[in-house]
């Protein structure tokens, strides 16, 4: 297998295993960013497709889910299941993200 060449990434990522829906598929996710997430699935889907994810969380004792789509940039068998990146279409905080120009 080769490896794939490295890339800078454009937003700090954050280790959260949280619950996600990707094509009405329960999935988890390991890490989550503004612009990607990593997330285990039983079913692989195409490289390069369009996925709806929806992501589920809970703070301040109340249930949240936050709908989004994306890009599948790599998939990778992982035991019995697949390690799923996805680049999203839209960043999820925009605020999060390095502005042109800037150190961010």
């Amino acid at each position: 297998m080769q490896d794939a060449p490295q890339r800078q990434r454009s937003a700090e990522r954050f280790g959260l295993a949280l619950p996600i829906t990707m094509e009405g598929e329960e999935c988890s996710s390991h890490d989550i960013s503004a612009t990607g997430v990593l997330l285990e699935s039983p079913a692989a889907p195409a490289l390069g497709a369009q996925v709806s994810l929806m992501l589920q969380y809970r703070t301040e004792g109340r249930d949240f889910s936050l709908d989004c789509v994306g890009e599948v940039v790599r998939v990778e068998r992982h035991g019995d299941n697949y390690n799923i990146a996805v680049r999203l279409a839209e960043p999820l905080f925009q605020d999060l993200l390095p502005q042109e120009g800037g150190t961010g």
